[in-house]
């Protein structure tokens, strides 16, 4: 089931990349905060900030709809606390994401600032985990499979002599971000950031 949700996700960027539409690129920043959701009954876990930079593509289809895919290196982190003792460790990852996305703007593209709407799915890729000190010795991202993402958001297209993107965005992992070596809980990922991008 995962290996084809990431074969049509490969194969919608495909599509992305060779749409009829009139295609822009530029560079992408995420500056995200990740939190998760409570599952495990001997560490307080807690999200931190997971920044991200990369390129991405946008395909626009007509004047209310565009693609846009998306390819950021990106750096997550997290710090756990057990809960008896108090005792700190940490779990620090890079990753490669992918995301294809749809983009619902406004009918007026002649006017400078659009309001819009997003909505779209993707893969991240564990690169590094690294951090491990105590506790958490043996405990990594999970490698094996790629992680897949749903997300949403809304945002404000500019347009000067360029355009200007920015978005505040929601990602939800479906896959946990890792098990706790404690008492062998799945750690969910979820993600608010703020996005920028710049398409010329």
């Amino acid at each position: 089931m995962i290996k084809k949700l990431i074969f049509i996700l490969f194969i919608g960027c495909s599509f992305n990349s060779f749409g009829q539409g009139m295609n822009k690129f530029g560079p992408v920043i995420d500056l995200g905060l990740g939190f998760y959701s409570k599952t495990s009954d001997s560490l307080d876990i807690k999200g931190g900030l997971n920044p991200s930079f990369g390129v991405s593509m946008q395909n626009y289809i007509n004047y209310w709809f565009s693609l846009k895919t998306t390819a950021t290196y990106a750096f997550k982190s997290t710090e756990t606390t057990k809960v008896n003792g108090g005792a700190k460790d940490k779990l620090n990852g890079q990753f490669f994401d992918l995301c294809l996305a749809g983009r619902f703007s406004g009918f007026d593209e002649d006017v400078k600032a659009l309001p819009y709407g997003t909505a779209g799915l993707g893969c991240a890729f564990n690169i590094v985990s690294k951090g491990q000190e105590k506790y958490m010795l043996g405990c990594s991202y999970k490698g094996a499979l790629p992680y897949l993402t749903l997300g949403a958001g809304v945002g404000i297209k500019l347009s000067f002599f360029s355009e200007f993107d920015l978005s505040l965005n929601y990602n939800r992992y479906l896959v946990p971000a890792f098990t706790t070596p404690l008492d062998n809980k799945n750690a969910r990922l979820n993600q608010v950031s703020l996005k920028m991008a710049a398409y010329f």
